[in-house]
C-alpha cells in the first residue's frame, strides 16, 4: 500500500496530465519531501544525484538524437528559498532560484550541471516558475 506522501505526489502528477489528457512538461512541488520535481518527457528514467540538492533525471532508453536528460529534482526547496529570502506567497521564478543555487554553491560540478543541463531544460520547456505553496488535496 502506498504511503500518504507518495499518494499526494501521484495525485499532483496525474492532475498535471489530466488537463489535456497528454503529457506536458511540468514542475511539481512535493511538500512532504520539500523538493521541486521537473519532468520534461514522459519516459523511464534513472536519477543521478549530483549533490545534496540537485538530482538529474536521465532517460533510460534515449533514442539517437534525443535529449538524454529529461528532468531534475531540487531537494530542500522551501528551506532553501526561506534561507535566501524568497517570498513564498507568490510563484518563485525558476531563473531566480537557479541563480541563487549557483551563488550558494562553490562546487564546479553543480555549476556545470545547473548551467549545462538544468537551465537549458527550464528554458527549452518554458518552465518559468514554481509555486511552493501547498496545494489543496
Amino acid at each position: 500500500m502506498k504511503n500518504t506522501e507518495e499518494e499526494k505526489l501521484t495525485s499532483l502528477v496525474r492532475e498535471s496530465f489530466r488537463e489535456s489528457g497528454a503529457f506536458h512538461p511540468c514542475a511539481v512541488f512535493d511538500e512532504p519531501l520539500d523538493c521541486i520535481r521537473v519532468f520534461t518527457r514522459d519516459c523511464s528514467f534513472t536519477e543521478i544525484r549530483i549533490d545534496d540538492r540537485i538530482t538529474v533525471l536521465e532517460d533510460n532508453y534515449c533514442a539517437s538524437g534525443a535529449e538524454k536528460y529529461v528532468g531534475f529534482t531540487i531537494k530542500g526547496a522551501r528551506h532553501f528559498c526561506n534561507e535566501h529570502h524568497f517570498r513564498l506567497s507568490a510563484p518563485v521564478k525558476m531563473a531566480d532560484l537557479l541563480n541563487a543555487i549557483l551563488e550558494a554553491t562553490p562546487d564546479p560540478v553543480v555549476r556545470v550541471v545547473v548551467n549545462g543541463i538544468v537551465r537549458p531544460l527550464v528554458d527549452k520547456e518554458q518552465i518559468n516558475e514554481i509555486e511552493l505553496v501547498p496545494q489543496a488535496a
